[in-house]
C-alpha cells in the first residue's frame, strides 16, 4: 500500500493553506507523515493547521510563513527552521499562480508575478532542500506543473511559460538526481475545484471559457490521492483524470498534429462567442 511510502517520514508542502497543497497534507496526515506547510499568509496557514489537527489529532504539523519567490527571505526562514529540524524527506512544490486573459492586454507584469512564483518559486525551493538531500543520499521532490505545461492554452500565455519552465527544470532535474538517489516527479493537473481557480476565473478570456466549460474540474483531495499513489510507485509524470489523459498523450504523442486540435477548439469557441 501506498501509505508505507510516507509513514514516519516528513514533508514539506509549499502552497499547504489552500487547494491542492492542502489536500495533499489531510492525506499525508492519514499516513502518519509528520508535515510542514509553507505559504505566505499566516492566517490561512493557522487555519489550515487547525483544520488538520481536529480532524488529525495526533498529526504533527508546523507551518512557515514565507513567500516562495523571495529567495533571500525564504532561505533565512527555512535556514532558521534547519537548526532544530532535519531535511524533509519530501518537497511538494504546489505554490503557483495564473492570471489568464489576452496576451495583448496581460501587463507584462503578470508574466514576472507568475514566473516568479510558479517557476522562480519552484526553483528556490529545489536549491533549498537539494543540499540535504544530497548528504543523507535520499528524498523525493515532486514538482507542479499542470496540463498547461505541455500544451499552450488559449488565455494562458504567462501560465503556460511559467508551466513549461517547470516541466522542463523537472526534466533536467530527474536526469541529474536518478544517479544519487534523490527522486523528482512532475505533477500534470488539468482544471482542479481550488480557490486558485474561482479567482482566475473572473480572468478568463471568452473563448477559454467556452473551451475550459466542455470539462468538470478534479476535486483536489481525487488530484492529492492520485499524485501520493503515482509517487509512492516511483512514477516521474503523474497525470490525474482520464481527460488530462488523453490531452498529454496527445500533445506528447502526435507531434504537431495537436496543433490543428487545438486550432479546431479555438475556432468552435469563437463562432460560440460570437453567437452569443
Amino acid at each position: 500500500m501506498y501509505q508505507k511510502y510516507y509513514q514516519g517520514k516528513t514533508a514539506l508542502i509549499t502552497g499547504g493553506s489552500s487547494g491542492i497543497g492542502f489536500a495533499l497534507a489531510d492525506a499525508l496526515s492519514e499516513t502518519g507523515t509528520d508535515l510542514i506547510l509553507l505559504a505566505r499568509g499566516y492566517e490561512n496557514l493557522k487555519n489550515a493547521q487547525t483544520a488538520l489537527q481536529k480532524k488529525h489529532p495526533n498529526a504533527k504539523i508546523e507551518i512557515l510563513s514565507a513567500d516562495v519567490s523571495d529567495g533571500d527571505s525564504l532561505t533565512m526562514i527555512y535556514e532558521e527552521f534547519l537548526q532544530n529540524h532535519e531535511t524533509p524527506d519530501f518537497l511538494f512544490n504546489c505554490a503557483g499562480v495564473a492570471r489568464p486573459g489576452y496576451v495583448e492586454e496581460l501587463p507584462l507584469s503578470v508574466f514576472t508575478w507568475t514566473m516568479d512564483i510558479d517557476y522562480h518559486g519552484t526553483v528556490n525551493m529545489v536549491k533549498l532542500l537539494l543540499p540535504g538531500m544530497l548528504k543523507r543520499g535520499s528524498g523525493h521532490i515532486v514538482n507542479v506543473s499542470s496540463i498547461a505545461g505541455v500544451v499552450g492554452l488559449f488565455g494562458y500565455t504567462a501560465y503556460c511559460g511559467a508551466k513549461f519552465a517547470v516541466r522542463g527544470f523537472s526534466d533536467a532535474l530527474r536526469a541529474e538526481m536518478k544517479p544519487k538517489g534523490i527522486k523528482v516527479s512532475v505533477l500534470y493537473p488539468p482544471d482542479t475545484d481550488t480557490p486558485q481557480l474561482t479567482w482566475e476565473n473572473q480572468y478568463k478570456p471568452a473563448e477559454t471559457k467556452i473551451i475550459s466549460g466542455a470539462s468538470k474540474p478534479l476535486s483536489p483531495e481525487f488530484v492529492a490521492s492520485s499524485t501520493l499513489k503515482a509517487a509512492a510507485r516511483g512514477k516521474y509524470a503523474i497525470v490525474p483524470g482520464f481527460e488530462a489523459k488523453l490531452m498529454y498523450f496527445a500533445s506528447t504523442r502526435l507531434g504537431d498534429w495537436i496543433y490543428p486540435i487545438m486550432d479546431l477548439m479555438v475556432r468552435s469557441a469563437s463562432k460560440k462567442k460570437s453567437t452569443s
